[in-house]
């Protein structure tokens, strides 16, 4: 498979081409690396906070942090991913786009590129909001939320900024891809009613974005198992979920109106062209065209979808949803199970 170049994306990116090592292996040592971070940090700020780390017994912090780093590795890995596969799928839309070389090849920078701007906005959103969530939670066992300030308070607000940092600059990547081919496809595609094949590189990257957030949520759903709240689980799936539909759509929805416009002038033309054809039988005028065939087009043209959906496309979105919510599904399955184990 040949290399893409990203050497002009975002640096949380570009160390995935640096390092001469597998996707999933780096995801790995990010994770790794990110645990015995916070570990340190819990160290370093209290003595007392070491334990919960350390011992299984004291709630679920440390199984909490596990799935927490394992989850920063997987976004990481997901936006080196998400962006080097949507190069790859926009290269291979080349022969069904309008647009000359020229144009395709500042639309490939722009890609590669990633614009800046939203990436900066989500960031600090994700930001203020690892900051301001302990403050406001209420699962505190026992207790009102530390001080501001306080050690614990200051460990929990730089674990939550480093996970929803994570988070909210996934987002802001599958977004910034999801309206990239819109905006192509609204430009540029160029349709041809009877060979939308060529056109199946949009309904693959829209997959993908289901793909990557379904397989956050599958990871997340570990959490369930540990979480004595989940009403705000459910909320969690619930928005992932949303948010997966949203960006399989975005990118499909300017190229299902490209089709369907294209459709509509297409039959307009035959149906027009037979009505011209009645007339000069009726007239006999002998340079009429049979209207056998102006019919049989009319009826390939009728059967055109406006959507690039076929089966296996319809199956694997199914899947991947399924993936995610199936899950969360078993995890509260298991979650209940342990309860009447203990007899919690």
């Amino acid at each position: 498979m040949a290399s893409i170049d990203l050497s002009t994306s975002p640096w949380l990116i570009r160390i995935f081409d640096r390092v001469p090592l597998s996707l999933l292996v780096i995801g790995m040592l990010i994770a790794i690396a990110h645990f015995f971070l916070i570990t340190l940090l819990g160290w370093v700020l209290s003595p007392t906070l070491a334990g919960e780390f350390l011992d299984w017994g004291s709630g679920y912090g440390l199984a909490s942090d596990i799935v927490h780093s394992i989850l920063v590795g997987y976004m990481m890995a997901a936006g080196y991913y998400g962006l080097r596969e949507a190069v790859r799928d926009f290269l291979s839309l080349r022969p069904a786009l309008s647009c000359d070389d020229i144009e395709f090849d500042l639309h490939l920078a722009y890609l590669r590129h990633v614009p800046r701007v939203p990436l900066y906005v989500f960031s600090a959103l994700g930001v203020v909001w690892g900051f301001s969530t302990p403050l406001l939670e209420t699962s505190w066992t026992g207790m009102n939320p530390p001080p501001l300030g306080s050690a614990l308070m200051t460990l929990r607000q730089i674990e939550e900024i480093l996970f929803v940092f994570f988070i909210f600059r996934m987002l802001a990547l599958e977004l910034v891809m999801a309206f990239f081919f819109a905006s192509v496809a609204r430009r540029f595609a160029r349709i041809e009613l009877l060979d939308l094949q060529q056109v199946r590189p949009f309904s693959q990257r829209a997959l993908r974005g289901v793909l990557v957030l379904m397989m956050f949520l599958a990871i997340l759903s570990f959490l369930l198992v540990f979480d004595d709240n989940p009403t705000n689980s459910m909320a969690g799936v619930i928005s992932i979920s949303l948010a997966a539909v949203t960006f399989f759509l975005i990118p499909l929805i300017p190229l299902q109106r490209r089709i369907q416009t294209e459709k509509l002038g297409e039959l307009t033309r035959i149906r027009t062209a037979i009505r011209r054809e009645s007339e000069l039988r009726i007239t006999g005028d002998e340079g009429w065209a049979p209207r056998a065939d102006l019919m049989l087009y009319e009826q390939r043209i009728e059967k055109v979808s406006t959507w690039t959906f076929n089966t296996p496309t319809v199956v694997r979105f199914a899947l991947y949803v399924s993936l995610g919510i199936g899950s969360w599904l078993g995890a509260a399955f298991v979650e209940r199970w342990l309860g009447t184990l203990l007899g919690s």
